[in-house]
């Protein structure tokens, strides 16, 4: 059921939403010069995103030049609604409906804003001294994709193929380390669950003088080589946490992670399949998600600005 929402919005407020966060120093030219406060617009048709000409270079630019709006057709109403549902996790369906604006267009969309926010996520170590790393096994295979070839039948549902995910058997492996302290994680999407694929990121997500709790998976076998504490539950052995300094407190455990990945397949699940190159992009936005809380400028202005170089915090 669809509900004119677009109708009831402010299409100036909008605006002026849109041009603090892309502009939060002031509407300037695409070279640096700032708009100055008498200038009349270059053209209004698209009242109220209007072409400037700038003054001292002749460039031609409005509020959308150098982002990802740049030469769309949407109004700031649209866009706003766009980028709230994305950053909510709404499905790409749902949105085309109640917005009344094109599937495919949406979902090419969404997929450049999700790759902006891969790369701008944060690159540092977590600051924590105990954290946790754990793997989960997602059914994504090749969601869209037509497959003529009689010998390379598509994928059905509800994968159920034993044993460890790869990313070749449509189950690929996300690597989660979370840090008890700051609550912040960082995941990873991964080919397969090698030693040498799981460690180096392990290594690159967490400081060298931590205490780090795992399963008994064998990808984190060699970790106490790299200077790190590592203890490991047994979970085939139905062990699920263990207190180890006798102070009656188990810390021995994942279970953190096994509550985040409750929230990543429930963050997942409307989009009713992701394709699994696609995956870590929207992996990635549960990753803000968990971690901002709620969304800042400095998130939405990297979403929208290709080589944003101020990280969000």
């Amino acid at each position: 059921m669809r509900f004119p929402i677009t109708d009831l919005i402010d299409e100036k407020k909008c605006y002026d939403f849109m041009l603090t966060i892309l502009h939060h120093d002031g509407l300037k030219c695409p070279n640096g010069h700032p708009l100055p406060q008498n200038q009349a617009s270059h053209n209004t048709k698209r009242s109220p995103v209007v072409n400037y000409k700038c003054r001292t270079c002749g460039r031609v630019y409005n509020l959308f030049t150098n982002t990802i709006w740049s030469r769309t057709r949407y109004n700031c109403a649209i866009i706003v609604l766009i980028i709230r549902g994305f950053t909510q996790g709404v499905s790409t369906s749902q949105l085309a409906d109640e917005l009344n604006k094109d599937y495919g267009t949406l979902l090419e969309r969404r997929h450049k804003i999700q790759q902006l926010a891969q790369e701008n996520r944060p690159d540092e170590p977590l600051p924590d001294i105990e954290t946790e790393a754990d793997e989960l096994f997602q059914n994504a295979g090749e969601k869209g994709e037509k497959h003529p070839n009689p010998e390379d039948p598509p994928r059905r549902r509800a994968n159920k193929r034993k044993g460890r995910g790869t990313f070749e058997n449509d189950r690929p492996p996300i690597l989660g380390v979370v840090g008890r302290q700051s609550g912040q994680i960082r995941i990873t999407v991964c080919d397969s669950v090698k030693q040498t694929t799981i460690q180096p990121k392990v290594e690159h997500d967490t400081k060298a003088d931590i205490s780090i709790y795992t399963d008994e998976c064998h990808a984190y076998e060699h970790i106490s080589e790299t200077g790190r504490n590592h203890s490991h539950v047994n979970h085939s052995q139905g062990e699920w946490a263990r207190d180890d300094d006798g102070d009656g407190v188990r810390e021995v455990h994942c279970n953190t992670l096994e509550g985040i990945w409750t929230g990543l397949r429930n963050f997942l699940r409307p989009f009713r399949g992701v394709h699994k190159k696609y995956l870590a992009i929207y992996v990635v936005m549960f990753e803000w998600k968990h971690n901002l809380k709620c969304v800042n400028t400095s998130f939405l202005r990297a979403l929208m600005i290709p080589n944003f170089t101020l990280k969000p915090i």
